[in-house]
């Protein structure tokens, strides 16, 4: 029998399925290395220890014997110098997780893969305060690159040349905010593959925190990249992120997936 209580039940159910997430290989396009390298059907990603998601292995595929993988995975990782990492993901080989633990691995970084429709998107365009210029161009020139490591360096040292290696691997927009006399206030970065463009870079200086900045730069870049053809959007936000996902979440942002990354 079929009523009025029924059907509140099948809204409320399909107001709680998940969106469709881009998928791991979706997402690698938009974050290539600066070097791949292929074992038993897995991708090792090789940007000397350039951020997690470009020096770890996607499982891609069921190995035969995962132990035997994995430690062809570890020997890869320490003939370059670095600790072995490995994303797991939903399509991951089953039992992965404990057979990393049993290997001495720990997971880090649990993260949400937040995903949102861009083909109702206002038709007017953001407004961007008078004080401020933005500017969205196919390659990040130094004052982006310089912008975005200040903040993401956090005092350490990074290779500047592997950074743009990694950065520029895929078709992207790049977007630049300034104040009026061109100090670099934030920058974002919205890839572009498959229908799909992947926000990543997100930087406000500290100076210009708090001012809605990176709010602005969101809608800008999802603006820029719907006129490139982008149907949807994704971002991946760390779980432990609650203000980073609050602000995605008044955007239209929805969680379709969560990963962590296990480092031995």
């Amino acid at each position: 029998m079929t009523g009025a209580g029924s059907a509140a039940g099948a809204v409320r159910s399909a107001t709680r399925t998940a969106p469709v997430p881009p998928g791991v290989l979706v997402e690698a396009a938009t974050w290539r290395p600066a070097a791949t390298r292929d074992v038993d059907g897995w991708r090792l990603g090789l940007s000397g220890g350039f951020t997690r998601r470009a020096n770890s292995a996607l499982p891609l595929a069921a190995p035969a014997d995962l132990d035997a993988t994995l430690g062809r995975v570890e020997a890869v990782y320490a003939a370059a110098g670095q600790p072995s990492v490995v994303r797991v993901c939903s399509g991951a080989p089953e039992g992965l997780a404990a057979a990393l633990a049993a290997r001495g691995y720990a997971e880090r970084a649990v993260t949400d893969v937040l995903v949102r429709d861009l083909v109702a998107l206002p038709p007017e365009r953001v407004a961007v305060p008078p004080a401020l210029r933005v500017a969205v161009a196919d390659a990040p020139d130094d004052a982006w690159l310089a912008g975005w490591l200040g903040v993401k360096a956090a005092g350490g040292t990074v290779d500047a040349a592997v950074a743009r290696a990694v950065v520029t691997g895929s078709p992207a927009l790049y977007l630049t905010a300034a104040d009026a006399d061109g100090a670099t206030l934030g920058v974002l970065r919205a890839a572009l593959e498959d229908g799909w463009t992947g926000l990543s870079c997100l930087m406000v200086a500290p100076a210009a925190r708090r001012r809605g900045l990176g709010r602005l730069l969101t809608r800008l870049g999802v603006r820029a990249a719907a006129d490139r053809g982008a149907t949807r959007a994704f971002l991946q936000v760390e779980a432990a992120n609650a203000g980073a996902a609050d602000l995605y979440a008044a955007e239209g942002f929805r969680a379709a997936e969560r990963y962590a990354y296990w480092e031995r």
